[in-house]
């Protein structure tokens, strides 16, 4: 009964973002480019690339470390979709603090592993793409933009509720979709060229563009 409708207003969502890609870039509200955002990025992490990539690194392996134990341990799979989601928000956090100059450390990515709102954040978030990827693709990307500052938002304020946080996001990235999938698609095209470096490249790429998603936050916050 209600197919009609849902079809229609996910096909009405995809021509919004095909709009979206062929509008030049000028027509929208971008508050610092992409250049001089990576840019920026450099005077911050000057000799601490390395410190940094190893941080982030290892927390972001942690998880399927952990899963190797027991792949097929149902208990231990729950385990650690919950230690990502909290290790989610501390890379935020600690990927902010970086931004805004403070020396900060492995201890501050494992420093948000309390209450249930990293992982609620987690949940709602990761269902609301798949659930947009396995309609049409095309929502699924929308609302991975929509939605994508959710992280920093909760890592930013740790008291915010969770409806105010999702609706916060969408705010912020109304007119800036489209620079935050540039900046996320020549993050993802260095990394694949910095494979041909037997991934030394990373050493810098990682901190760089991890650091760069903060400070986009900063910026959408000004």
């Amino acid at each position: 009964m209600h197919k009609p409708k849902l079809l229609n207003n996910i096909a009405f969502t995809a021509f919004k973002f095909f709009v979206l890609l062929k509008v030049p870039i000028n027509n929208y509200t971008l508050l610092i480019t992409n250049k001089d955002l990576v840019e920026k990025t450099k005077p911050i992490l000057k000799d601490s690339y390395l410190q940094v990539f190893a941080c982030l690194l290892l927390a972001s392996l942690l998880p399927q470390i952990v899963l190797s134990l027991s792949p097929t341990n149902v208990l231990l799979n729950m385990v650690v979709v919950c230690v990502s989601a909290y290790i989610q928000i501390g890379i935020a956090l600690y990927c902010l603090e970086i931004y805004k100059g403070k020396n900060v450390g492995l201890e501050t990515i494992f420093s948000r592993f309390y209450g249930f709102k990293p992982i609620i954040f987690m949940l709602i978030y990761t269902l609301i793409v798949f659930l947009g990827l396995i309609l049409l693709v095309v929502p699924g990307i929308i609302l991975g933009l929509m939605y994508s500052q959710v992280f920093f938002i909760l890592a930013d304020d740790p008291d915010i509720g969770v409806i105010e946080a999702f609706n916060l996001s969408s705010k912020m990235m109304k007119n800036n979709m489209w620079q935050f999938f540039m900046l996320n698609l020549e993050a993802l095209l260095y990394f694949i060229a910095g494979v041909f470096t037997l991934l030394i490249w990373w050493i810098w790429l990682l901190p760089r563009y991890s650091i760069a998603y903060a400070g986009f936050y900063e910026e959408l916050k000004k």
